[in-house]
């Protein structure tokens, strides 16, 4: 379902980022980058993260950074996943 409605930024004060984060779960790839153009053409990626985390108290801010942390593989996990895609055995 496709709704045009304009939102300004004061309106997401009533909303936590776990809601903004699941309604954007929701939308599918084409409506996601639509909504990441509207919120910010002119912001790097690097600067619409910040802002993101900035919304955040410290806690879940460290929280969400050591989970992300956790999740990344290392130089290493990525090699020997690759190699095991590839079928090396080196």
């Amino acid at each position: 379902m496709y709704v045009n409605a304009s939102i300004d930024a004061c309106d997401l004060e009533d909303f936590s980022v776990d809601d903004v984060v699941y309604l954007y779960e929701e939308l599918d790839t084409e409506e996601q980058e639509l909504f990441l153009n509207k919120i910010g053409k002119n912001k790097s990626i690097i600067n619409k993260i910040k802002d993101l985390f900035f919304l955040l108290n410290n806690d879940e801010a460290l929280s969400l950074l050591k989970e992300l942390n956790e999740s990344f593989k290392s130089d290493k996990e990525w090699q020997e996943t690759i190699k095991s895609i590839n079928g090396d055995e080196r």
